[in-house]
Protein backbone atom coordinates (compact mmCIF):
# COMPACT_ATOMS: atom_id res chain seq x y z
CA UNK A 1 0.00 0.00 0.00
CA UNK A 2 1.55 3.39 -1.08
CA UNK A 3 -0.29 5.37 1.56
CA UNK A 4 2.59 7.85 2.23
CA UNK A 5 3.03 8.79 -1.44
CA UNK A 6 -0.71 9.21 -1.97
CA UNK A 7 -0.97 11.35 1.14
CA UNK A 8 1.85 13.70 0.01
CA UNK A 9 0.49 14.06 -3.52
CA UNK A 10 -2.95 14.88 -2.18
CA UNK A 11 -1.56 17.73 -0.03
CA UNK A 12 0.33 19.28 -2.97
CA UNK A 13 -2.82 19.30 -5.10
CA UNK A 14 -5.09 20.97 -2.56
CA UNK A 15 -5.03 24.61 -1.42
CA UNK A 16 -6.66 26.68 1.30
CA UNK A 17 -9.37 25.37 3.57
CA UNK A 18 -9.89 22.55 1.18
CA UNK A 19 -6.32 21.47 1.96
CA UNK A 20 -6.99 21.51 5.69
CA UNK A 21 -10.23 19.54 5.28
CA UNK A 22 -8.53 16.98 3.04
CA UNK A 23 -5.66 16.59 5.50
CA UNK A 24 -8.06 15.86 8.34
CA UNK A 25 -9.97 13.32 6.28
CA UNK A 26 -6.79 11.59 5.27
CA UNK A 27 -5.60 11.49 8.90
CA UNK A 28 -8.82 9.81 9.96
CA UNK A 29 -8.50 7.34 7.09
CA UNK A 30 -4.91 6.62 8.08
CA UNK A 31 -5.95 6.01 11.72
CA UNK A 32 -8.71 3.64 10.67
CA UNK A 33 -6.32 1.68 8.44
CA UNK A 34 -3.71 1.44 11.16
CA UNK A 35 -6.24 0.22 13.71
CA UNK A 36 -7.75 -2.23 11.27
CA UNK A 37 -4.38 -3.70 10.47
CA UNK A 38 -3.44 -4.10 14.16
CA UNK A 39 -4.49 -7.73 14.28
CA UNK A 40 -3.18 -9.99 17.03
CA UNK A 41 -1.52 -13.25 16.09
CA UNK A 42 -3.32 -15.66 18.42
CA UNK A 43 -1.41 -18.76 19.61
CA UNK A 44 -2.40 -21.82 21.63
CA UNK A 45 -0.22 -22.30 24.72
CA UNK A 46 -1.85 -25.18 26.60
CA UNK A 47 -5.12 -26.85 27.44
CA UNK A 48 -6.61 -28.91 30.27
CA UNK A 49 -9.91 -30.71 30.65
CA UNK A 50 -11.82 -27.44 31.20
CA UNK A 51 -9.53 -24.61 30.13
CA UNK A 52 -7.40 -23.32 27.24
CA UNK A 53 -4.52 -20.83 27.58
CA UNK A 54 -3.93 -18.48 24.64
CA UNK A 55 -1.14 -16.00 23.92
CA UNK A 56 -0.55 -13.14 21.46
CA UNK A 57 1.54 -10.01 20.97
CA UNK A 58 -0.20 -6.81 22.00
CA UNK A 59 -1.05 -4.50 19.09
CA UNK A 60 -0.93 -0.74 19.51
CA UNK A 61 -3.51 1.98 19.78
CA UNK A 62 -2.65 3.34 16.33
CA UNK A 63 -1.50 0.42 14.28
CA UNK A 64 1.55 -1.04 16.02
CA UNK A 65 2.25 1.88 18.37
CA UNK A 66 0.84 2.91 21.72
CA UNK A 67 -1.52 0.85 23.83
CA UNK A 68 -4.95 -0.35 22.69
CA UNK A 69 -7.89 0.18 25.01
CA UNK A 70 -9.65 -3.16 25.13
CA UNK A 71 -9.79 -6.73 23.85
CA UNK A 72 -12.74 -8.78 22.73
CA UNK A 73 -11.82 -12.48 22.96
CA UNK A 74 -14.48 -14.93 21.83
CA UNK A 75 -14.87 -18.70 21.51
CA UNK A 76 -17.26 -21.16 19.96
CA UNK A 77 -17.59 -24.87 19.22
CA UNK A 78 -18.01 -23.87 15.56
CA UNK A 79 -15.46 -22.13 13.36
CA UNK A 80 -15.40 -18.33 13.87
CA UNK A 81 -15.49 -15.85 11.01
CA UNK A 82 -15.78 -12.09 10.73
CA UNK A 83 -19.48 -12.57 10.05
CA UNK A 84 -20.31 -14.70 13.13
CA UNK A 85 -17.75 -13.26 15.58
CA UNK A 86 -20.39 -11.33 17.53
CA UNK A 87 -22.46 -14.50 18.01
CA UNK A 88 -19.59 -16.40 19.65
CA UNK A 89 -19.26 -16.53 23.45
CA UNK A 90 -17.41 -13.51 24.86
CA UNK A 91 -14.70 -14.13 27.47
CA UNK A 92 -15.10 -12.05 30.62
CA UNK A 93 -12.43 -10.72 32.95
CA UNK A 94 -9.77 -9.71 30.44
CA UNK A 95 -7.21 -7.08 31.49
CA UNK A 96 -6.60 -3.91 29.54
CA UNK A 97 -4.06 -4.29 26.71
CA UNK A 98 -0.38 -3.71 27.41
CA UNK A 99 1.83 -1.50 25.22
CA UNK A 100 2.34 -2.63 21.64
CA UNK A 101 4.75 -5.54 21.34
CA UNK A 102 4.11 -6.92 24.85
CA UNK A 103 3.49 -10.63 25.30
CA UNK A 104 -0.13 -11.22 26.35
CA UNK A 105 -1.81 -14.42 27.58
CA UNK A 106 -5.15 -15.42 29.00
CA UNK A 107 -6.66 -18.66 30.34
CA UNK A 108 -10.23 -19.32 29.19
CA UNK A 109 -11.89 -21.45 31.87
CA UNK A 110 -15.27 -23.15 32.36
CA UNK A 111 -15.00 -25.22 29.21
CA UNK A 112 -16.28 -28.75 28.66
CA UNK A 113 -13.79 -31.57 28.64
CA UNK A 114 -12.93 -33.40 25.41
CA UNK A 115 -14.50 -30.65 23.25
CA UNK A 116 -13.06 -28.69 20.32
CA UNK A 117 -13.27 -24.90 20.66
CA UNK A 118 -12.39 -22.09 18.23
CA UNK A 119 -10.92 -18.79 19.50
CA UNK A 120 -10.50 -15.34 17.93
CA UNK A 121 -9.72 -11.86 19.24
CA UNK A 122 -10.11 -8.22 18.27
CA UNK A 123 -8.51 -5.08 19.74
CA UNK A 124 -9.97 -1.59 19.94
CA UNK A 125 -8.74 1.94 20.69
CA UNK A 126 -10.57 4.51 22.82
CA UNK A 127 -13.02 5.59 20.08
CA UNK A 128 -13.50 2.58 19.77
CA UNK A 129 -12.09 1.66 16.39
CA UNK A 130 -11.96 -2.15 16.20
CA UNK A 131 -9.23 -4.14 14.52
CA UNK A 132 -9.98 -6.86 12.06
CA UNK A 133 -10.41 -10.44 13.20
CA UNK A 134 -7.29 -12.25 14.37
CA UNK A 135 -6.32 -15.65 13.13
CA UNK A 136 -8.65 -18.36 14.48
CA UNK A 137 -7.12 -20.96 16.81
CA UNK A 138 -8.71 -24.36 17.41
CA UNK A 139 -8.04 -26.40 20.57
CA UNK A 140 -9.54 -29.57 22.01
CA UNK A 141 -9.81 -29.76 25.78
CA UNK A 142 -8.39 -32.84 27.45
CA UNK A 143 -10.60 -35.74 28.52
CA UNK A 144 -11.34 -35.58 32.22
CA UNK A 145 -8.69 -37.48 34.15
CA UNK A 146 -10.06 -37.40 37.70
CA UNK A 147 -12.17 -40.44 38.56
CA UNK A 148 -14.90 -40.36 41.22
CA UNK A 149 -13.81 -41.12 44.78
CA UNK A 150 -14.13 -44.66 46.11
CA UNK A 151 -17.36 -45.52 47.94
CA UNK A 152 -16.08 -46.51 51.40
CA UNK A 153 -19.32 -46.86 53.35
CA UNK A 154 -21.37 -49.37 51.33
CA UNK A 155 -23.62 -51.15 53.82
CA UNK A 156 -26.43 -53.71 54.02
CA UNK A 157 -29.36 -51.78 55.48
CA UNK A 158 -32.26 -54.24 55.22
CA UNK A 159 -32.94 -57.85 54.20
CA UNK A 160 -35.99 -59.88 53.28
CA UNK A 161 -36.50 -63.37 51.93
CA UNK A 162 -35.56 -62.42 48.34
CA UNK A 163 -34.06 -58.91 48.54
CA UNK A 164 -31.32 -56.87 50.21
CA UNK A 165 -31.24 -53.06 50.47
CA UNK A 166 -27.87 -51.29 50.25
CA UNK A 167 -26.91 -47.80 51.39
CA UNK A 168 -23.90 -45.53 50.72
CA UNK A 169 -22.80 -41.92 50.36
CA UNK A 170 -22.59 -40.62 46.80
CA UNK A 171 -19.05 -39.71 45.67
CA UNK A 172 -18.48 -36.89 43.21
CA UNK A 173 -17.67 -36.62 39.53
CA UNK A 174 -14.11 -35.46 40.24
CA UNK A 175 -13.05 -37.15 43.44
CA UNK A 176 -15.58 -35.97 46.05
CA UNK A 177 -17.07 -33.01 44.16
CA UNK A 178 -19.76 -32.72 41.52
CA UNK A 179 -22.11 -35.47 40.38
CA UNK A 180 -20.93 -38.77 38.91
CA UNK A 181 -22.56 -40.31 35.83
CA UNK A 182 -23.19 -43.98 36.64
CA UNK A 183 -22.91 -46.79 39.16
CA UNK A 184 -21.92 -50.42 38.62
CA UNK A 185 -23.33 -52.50 41.50
CA UNK A 186 -22.37 -56.17 41.65
CA UNK A 187 -23.20 -59.11 43.92
CA UNK A 188 -22.08 -62.70 44.37
CA UNK A 189 -22.41 -65.62 46.77
CA UNK A 190 -18.59 -65.57 46.99
CA UNK A 191 -16.41 -62.72 48.30
CA UNK A 192 -15.77 -60.00 45.67
CA UNK A 193 -12.44 -58.28 45.05
CA UNK A 194 -10.89 -56.06 42.38
CA UNK A 195 -9.88 -59.08 40.29
CA UNK A 196 -13.27 -60.81 40.11
CA UNK A 197 -15.54 -57.74 40.24
CA UNK A 198 -16.42 -57.93 36.55
CA UNK A 199 -17.45 -61.59 36.82
CA UNK A 200 -19.92 -60.95 39.67
CA UNK A 201 -23.59 -60.48 38.80
CA UNK A 202 -24.48 -56.90 37.85
CA UNK A 203 -27.63 -55.51 39.45
CA UNK A 204 -30.33 -54.24 37.11
CA UNK A 205 -32.03 -50.87 37.41
CA UNK A 206 -29.16 -49.15 39.19
CA UNK A 207 -29.94 -45.53 40.13
CA UNK A 208 -28.23 -42.52 38.58
CA UNK A 209 -25.81 -40.89 41.04
CA UNK A 210 -26.92 -37.94 43.12
CA UNK A 211 -24.69 -34.99 44.02
CA UNK A 212 -21.62 -35.75 46.12
CA UNK A 213 -22.48 -36.32 49.79
CA UNK A 214 -26.06 -37.46 49.17
CA UNK A 215 -27.24 -40.59 50.97
CA UNK A 216 -28.05 -43.24 48.34
CA UNK A 217 -29.97 -46.53 48.63
CA UNK A 218 -30.83 -49.38 46.29
CA UNK A 219 -32.72 -52.66 46.70
CA UNK A 220 -31.49 -55.75 44.85
CA UNK A 221 -34.35 -58.20 44.28
CA UNK A 222 -34.71 -61.72 42.94
CA UNK A 223 -32.30 -63.23 45.48
CA UNK A 224 -32.51 -66.72 46.98
CA UNK A 225 -33.81 -67.06 50.53
CA UNK A 226 -31.47 -67.92 53.38
CA UNK A 227 -28.36 -67.20 51.25
CA UNK A 228 -25.31 -65.02 51.98
CA UNK A 229 -24.45 -62.42 49.31
CA UNK A 230 -21.43 -60.12 48.94
CA UNK A 231 -21.77 -56.65 47.39
CA UNK A 232 -19.47 -54.06 45.77
CA UNK A 233 -19.87 -50.85 43.79
CA UNK A 234 -17.85 -48.72 41.38
CA UNK A 235 -18.65 -45.18 40.19
CA UNK A 236 -17.83 -43.52 36.86
CA UNK A 237 -17.83 -40.02 35.41
CA UNK A 238 -18.92 -39.19 31.86
CA UNK A 239 -15.61 -40.16 30.19
CA UNK A 240 -15.96 -42.75 31.81
CA UNK A 241 -13.20 -42.77 34.43
CA UNK A 242 -14.02 -45.54 36.92
CA UNK A 243 -13.37 -45.41 40.64
CA UNK A 244 -11.66 -48.24 42.47
CA UNK A 245 -13.83 -50.95 44.02
CA UNK A 246 -15.75 -50.08 47.19
CA UNK A 247 -15.66 -51.88 50.53
CA UNK A 248 -17.34 -55.33 50.38
CA UNK A 249 -20.27 -55.77 52.81
CA UNK A 250 -22.31 -58.98 52.96
CA UNK A 251 -25.78 -59.93 54.10
CA UNK A 252 -27.92 -63.06 54.36
CA UNK A 253 -31.47 -63.17 53.05
CA UNK A 254 -34.16 -64.32 55.47
CA UNK A 255 -35.34 -67.94 55.49
CA UNK A 256 -38.66 -68.44 53.78
CA UNK A 257 -41.46 -68.34 56.34
CA UNK A 258 -44.50 -69.34 54.27
CA UNK A 259 -45.11 -73.08 54.52
CA UNK A 260 -47.08 -75.13 51.99
CA UNK A 261 -50.82 -75.30 52.58
CA UNK A 262 -52.17 -78.34 54.39
CA UNK A 263 -53.44 -81.17 52.15
CA UNK A 264 -57.17 -81.37 52.66
CA UNK A 265 -58.28 -84.12 50.24
CA UNK A 266 -56.22 -87.19 51.18
CA UNK A 267 -58.29 -90.25 50.26
CA UNK A 268 -58.06 -94.02 49.96
CA UNK A 269 -58.42 -95.19 46.37
CA UNK A 270 -57.89 -98.90 46.90
CA UNK A 271 -56.54 -101.60 49.22
CA UNK A 272 -55.29 -105.15 49.25
CA UNK A 273 -54.42 -107.46 52.11
CA UNK A 274 -50.96 -105.86 52.32
CA UNK A 275 -51.28 -102.41 50.76
CA UNK A 276 -53.36 -99.23 50.59
CA UNK A 277 -53.48 -96.82 47.65
CA UNK A 278 -53.87 -93.11 48.41
CA UNK A 279 -54.33 -89.93 46.36
CA UNK A 280 -54.36 -86.17 47.06
CA UNK A 281 -53.93 -82.78 45.37
CA UNK A 282 -50.45 -81.22 45.54
CA UNK A 283 -50.13 -77.96 47.45
CA UNK A 284 -47.51 -75.34 46.63
CA UNK A 285 -44.18 -74.19 48.00
CA UNK A 286 -45.63 -70.97 49.41
CA UNK A 287 -49.16 -71.70 50.45
CA UNK A 288 -50.91 -72.93 47.30
CA UNK A 289 -48.39 -71.69 44.72
CA UNK A 290 -45.15 -73.11 43.39
CA UNK A 291 -43.84 -76.61 44.06
CA UNK A 292 -43.16 -78.06 47.49
CA UNK A 293 -39.91 -79.90 48.18
CA UNK A 294 -40.94 -83.06 50.04
CA UNK A 295 -43.76 -85.10 51.62
CA UNK A 296 -43.95 -86.89 54.95
CA UNK A 297 -46.56 -89.67 54.72
CA UNK A 298 -47.32 -91.56 57.94
CA UNK A 299 -49.62 -94.39 59.01
CA UNK A 300 -50.67 -96.03 62.27
CA UNK A 301 -53.15 -98.54 63.64
CA UNK A 302 -54.34 -95.78 65.97
CA UNK A 303 -55.96 -92.49 64.99
CA UNK A 304 -53.37 -89.88 64.00
CA UNK A 305 -53.44 -86.21 65.03
CA UNK A 306 -51.03 -83.26 65.09
CA UNK A 307 -49.64 -84.32 68.45
CA UNK A 308 -48.76 -87.92 67.60
CA UNK A 309 -48.01 -87.50 63.89
CA UNK A 310 -44.24 -87.80 64.39
CA UNK A 311 -44.62 -91.08 66.30
CA UNK A 312 -46.60 -92.77 63.51
CA UNK A 313 -44.76 -94.98 61.03
CA UNK A 314 -43.18 -93.05 58.16
CA UNK A 315 -43.55 -94.45 54.64
CA UNK A 316 -40.40 -93.44 52.80
CA UNK A 317 -41.19 -94.35 49.21
CA UNK A 318 -43.12 -91.19 48.24
CA UNK A 319 -42.36 -89.35 44.99
CA UNK A 320 -41.17 -85.73 45.08
CA UNK A 321 -44.01 -83.21 44.95
CA UNK A 322 -45.45 -82.01 41.65
CA UNK A 323 -46.53 -78.41 41.05
CA UNK A 324 -49.48 -77.06 42.97
CA UNK A 325 -52.82 -78.48 41.80
CA UNK A 326 -51.39 -81.74 40.42
CA UNK A 327 -52.94 -85.09 41.42
CA UNK A 328 -50.53 -87.16 43.48
CA UNK A 329 -50.73 -90.93 44.20
CA UNK A 330 -48.88 -93.37 46.43
CA UNK A 331 -49.31 -97.02 47.42
CA UNK A 332 -48.29 -97.89 50.97
CA UNK A 333 -47.04 -101.48 51.11
CA UNK A 334 -45.94 -103.88 53.82
CA UNK A 335 -49.24 -103.78 55.70
CA UNK A 336 -51.10 -106.60 57.41
CA UNK A 337 -54.47 -107.96 56.37
CA UNK A 338 -57.65 -107.32 58.30
CA UNK A 339 -56.08 -104.37 60.16
CA UNK A 340 -57.45 -100.84 60.32
CA UNK A 341 -54.86 -98.25 59.34
CA UNK A 342 -54.94 -94.48 59.68
CA UNK A 343 -53.07 -92.23 57.21
CA UNK A 344 -51.96 -88.57 57.25
CA UNK A 345 -49.47 -86.48 55.27
CA UNK A 346 -47.52 -83.20 55.50
CA UNK A 347 -45.70 -81.16 52.82
CA UNK A 348 -42.56 -79.01 53.23
CA UNK A 349 -40.66 -76.35 51.26
CA UNK A 350 -36.87 -76.18 50.90
CA UNK A 351 -36.22 -74.49 54.26
CA UNK A 352 -38.02 -76.73 55.34
CA UNK A 353 -41.23 -75.08 56.53
CA UNK A 354 -43.76 -77.86 57.18
CA UNK A 355 -47.47 -77.65 56.46
CA UNK A 356 -50.07 -78.58 59.01
CA UNK A 357 -51.25 -82.18 59.14
CA UNK A 358 -53.66 -83.23 56.40
CA UNK A 359 -57.08 -84.73 56.91
CA UNK A 360 -56.82 -88.24 58.35
CA UNK A 361 -58.26 -91.21 56.45
CA UNK A 362 -58.56 -94.84 57.50
CA UNK A 363 -59.26 -98.19 55.90
CA UNK A 364 -59.27 -101.82 57.00
CA UNK A 365 -57.24 -104.07 54.82
CA UNK A 366 -59.20 -107.04 53.51
CA UNK A 367 -58.68 -110.68 54.44
CA UNK A 368 -56.38 -111.92 51.79
CA UNK A 369 -56.02 -115.55 53.02
CA UNK A 370 -58.47 -118.02 51.47
CA UNK A 371 -59.57 -121.23 53.27
CA UNK A 372 -57.13 -124.08 52.97
CA UNK A 373 -57.89 -126.65 50.34
CA UNK A 374 -59.96 -129.71 51.48
CA UNK A 375 -57.72 -132.67 51.32
CA UNK A 376 -59.91 -135.50 52.77
CA UNK A 377 -62.84 -135.43 50.45
CA UNK A 378 -64.26 -139.07 50.25
CA UNK A 379 -67.30 -140.85 48.76
CA UNK A 380 -69.61 -142.66 51.23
Amino acid sequence: MQLGDNFRDAIVCITGWRKIRAVLLLLFALQAVLVTDARAELLLNSQSSNSVTLSWTAPGDDGATGSASEYDLRYSTSAITEENFDAASQVAGMSAPQPAGSAESFEVTGLTENTTYYFAIKAADEVPNWSGLSNVVAATTDPEADAPAVVADLSVDAVSITSITLGWTAPGDDGSTGTASQYDIRYSTSPINASNFSSATQASGEPSPSAAGTEESFTITGLTENTTYYFAIKTADEVPNWSAISNIPHGTTDPEETAPSAIADLQVTGSTAGSVSLSWTATGDDGSTGTASQYDLRYSTSPINASNFSSATQFGDVDSPSSAGSTETCTVTGLSQEVTYYFAIKAADEVPNWSDISNVVNVTTPDGTPPIAISDLAAE
